[in-house]
């Protein structure tokens, strides 16, 4: 079976055609998915229109929703045609060798292949930072460490499309919010090291360094919201509890305890199972047992201590903090 590589596209340059042309060459499915360009670019598109599968629409919507509507048209049309899916930019940050490598990488694996460049070369100012800010709260939210998880090229089987349509975000936060989304629920990502890439000190590049930096970590910020919900409303009910000497605090503090672990798991695995149809990863709740445990020992020090539990309470949230970033590193809840 083929595989077909997604190239979403938003005003291309005069380069686009000849990567089209390659990835046809080497036997390719290439589908296109014009993101609503200038009219002005129509010339470009005219040029590979009658050698791959297009799909376009009038107003750019966001790579993701470009990406999802390309992933749309492979299920619903290419099914019985391709048994893979490479995604790749239509920018030139990523060489045909390079997607040869991933598909192959697809071949062998059960779940998503993800091409990682090596950011520690020298690269554009605007693109180290959100690269950075990336990958420090990528890590604290879902326990993971990756080197690279901005990069476009990646590789899914084709049983998947229903699934990837499913994770939300229409800008450069979908790609994020799928392997976060990976992660919790246990898919597996296997890395592929590739080629750093950025002509012309990235101009080419649609992504807006400030705007889209911020609805990426916001989107991103969103995987930890019920863990962040429950442990406010956790830390409230021990402060009000120490704050009113309200009798057999202990007590209270490890049904509490009990109520907030159960509370995780049981909203986790709604989400997930309303949502996508996954169950969440078991290395997911050890990890956030440990987390929550750490955070109630050190709630109780400091009530123990006649201290100011609120602090304790700000203490113990850095120092879950801190901790989710060294889960992360270590590889405990799995290392790409």
């Amino acid at each position: 079976m083929k595989t077909a590589v997604l190239i979403p596209v938003y005003n291309p340059d005069i380069k686009f055609p000849a990567l089209v042309r390659e990835l046809k060459s080497k036997g390719y499915v290439v589908v296109v998915c014009n993101d609503g360009s200038d009219p002005k670019y129509d010339s470009v598109f005219d040029q590979v229109k009658d050698d791959v599968c297009y799909v376009s629409y009038e107003k750019n919507k966001g790579k993701g929703y470009a990406l999802k509507r390309g992933f749309e048209y492979i299920g619903n049309n290419l099914i019985d045609t391709v048994s893979y899916i490479v995604t790749a930019d239509a920018d030139g940050q990523h060489a045909v060798e390079d997607i040869d490598r991933v598909s192959r990488l697809l071949h062998k694996s059960s779940g998503i292949v993800l091409g990682m460049r090596d950011l520690s070369e020298h690269i554009p100012l605007k693109s180290r930072i959100g690269n950075d800010l990336s990958k420090t709260v990528y890590t604290i939210i879902t326990g993971v460490y990756l080197r690279d998880n901005q990069s476009g090229l990646r590789g899914f089987p084709i049983s998947m499309t229903d699934w990837l349509q499913d994770i939300p975000g229409t800008k450069y936060d979908y790609e994020l919010n799928v392997l976060a989304t990976a992660h919790k629920e246990g898919i597996p990502i296997v890395g592929i090291d590739i080629k750093t890439i950025y002509e012309n000190n990235n101009k080419n590049s649609h992504f807006k360094p400030i705007m889209d930096t911020v609805k990426i970590q916001g989107s991103l910020l969103s995987y930890g919201l019920i863990s962040t919900l429950v442990y406010t409303l956790y830390v409230v009910a021990l402060s009000l509890i120490s704050w009113f000497n309200i009798p057999h605090f202990y007590q209270w503090t490890l049904a509490m305890f009990i109520w907030v672990t159960g509370m995780h798991v049981v909203l986790n695995l709604f989400s997930a199972g309303i949502r996508h149809r996954q169950k969440i990863s078991v290395i997911y709740y050890v990890t956030s047992a440990i987390k929550y445990s750490i955070a109630t020992l050190i709630i109780l020090l400091f009530d123990f201590q006649g201290w100011f539990i609120v602090l304790g309470a700000i203490i113990a949230l850095i120092v879950v903090v801190i901790l989710s970033y060294v889960f992360g590193r270590s590889g405990i809840m799995g290392k790409v």
